[in-house]
């Protein structure tokens, strides 16, 4: 029997304004104020410029994850199985998949209340932000 991706089987997510990314919050721990969610990057098309404000731990489950600098260039290349810590950084980022795309687990902990994400325009200023809030209210019954 031949196993279908993740891509396949997964109820992707996808929000209004965010292009190139779809999501599914698999789990939220309200104790321990963690989220864990898969994030699904197109091939080659960087999503919006953001800034983690939050501790994140990564997984790559398929494809290659591309992180981009500001300027488009790349920074780093995650390939299937690397497993990353993010802390929270002031330094603005991109990210896509490599060919076929990438599907990303990403554990993402709450810091107090304040956005876990800053989207950014191309002058680097905030356009929107992400809270643990929003991903609750985001989160569908079976997540």
């Amino acid at each position: 029997m031949h196993a279908q991706p993740l891509s396949a089987v997964i109820p992707w997510q996808h929000l209004d304004g965010l292009e190139h990314l779809a999501f599914k919050i698999l789990h939220i721990d309200d104790d321990q104020q963690r989220a864990e969610v898969l994030f699904q990057f197109e091939a080659h098309q960087p999503i919006i410029l953001h800034r983690h404000r939050a501790l994140n731990k990564t997984l790559v489950l398929e494809g290659q994850h591309i992180i981009y600098r500001p300027d488009g260039e790349i920074e780093e290349v995650r390939p299937t199985g690397q497993y990353t810590v993010i802390e929270p950084s002031e330094e603005p980022h991109s990210e896509s998949g490599g060919n076929g795309g990438a599907i990303v687990l990403f554990s993402i902990f709450d810091n107090g209340g304040l956005p876990l994400y800053e989207l950014l325009d191309d002058q680097q200023n905030i356009v929107a932000s992400l809270s643990m809030t929003d991903l609750v209210a985001l989160r569908q019954p079976d997540g």
